[in-house]
């Protein structure tokens, strides 16, 4: 299966996970760090999922999924169908794909919205793990693998890279200069070097760099 990795926007944007189990709560909790608007469809939810309900981080609708009652205006952007019965999910992926609508279906590796390991590498970092469905286990143990691998200098790295290209803009004029000196910085392991120095020895070396000085 071919994939197309991209990454969504879901910020302040309605999402619809119809379930209450485990599966459910992994994905209330993604959309939720998001910042998306979730609302919980289900007729039993965990204690968890009932603690966010209580707390105002998400909407839970204590019913079975009914789509006469579910396609309102501003409906949905999203929809993850995570209940144990595959006959439901079956009926809510063809309501969703009805509408246009991207949907992930729990029991199936065919869906049309596909939802990667993500695997956190500080600063904002972040890379997605897909393996076409053939072994959710794996893609977990190479997104652990990778979080273990990856320095606990990448946040900061992250944010001098971030800095130097806003200084560059204002006094390198040439895109292909910038972008010499910055892939320089990265190739050779300057970055990493200059991260594990002190606040003020990292703020002088990147005022050199701004000046178009490697």
């Amino acid at each position: 299966m071919n994939l197309l990795p991209v990454g969504l926007n879901v910020e302040g944007r309605p999402a619809l996970v119809v379930g209450g189990g485990a599966v459910a709560l992994r994905k209330i909790r993604m959309l939720g760090r998001c910042g998306a608007k979730v609302l919980v469809v289900s007729p039993e939810v965990r204690p968890e999922v009932r603690k966010m309900a209580a707390a105002g981080r998400i909407v839970w609708r204590r019913r079975r999924f009914s789509p006469a009652t579910t396609a309102r205006p501003g409906g949905p952007a999203l929809v993850f169908a995570c209940t144990d019965d595959p006959v439901i999910n079956k009926r809510i992926e063809r309501w969703a794909a009805a509408r246009g609508l991207w949907v992930n279906r729990a029991d199936t590796p065919k869906s049309a919205l596909h939802v990667p390991a993500v695997a956190q590498l500080g600063g904002g970092l972040q890379v997605a793990i897909f393996s076409g469905g053939q072994s959710p286990g794996y893609v977990k143990y190479l997104r652990k693998r990778l979080e273990r691998a990856i320095g606990s200098s990448v946040p900061e790295e992250l944010r001098m890279l971030a800095h130097l290209r806003t200084l560059l803009k204002k006094t390198v004029d040439s895109p292909a200069r910038r972008k010499r000196i910055l892939t320089r910085l990265i190739e050779t392991g300057a970055l990493a070097r200059l991260a594990r120095r002190s606040p003020r020895d990292r703020k002088a070396a990147l005022k050199k760099l701004a000046g178009g000085q490697t």
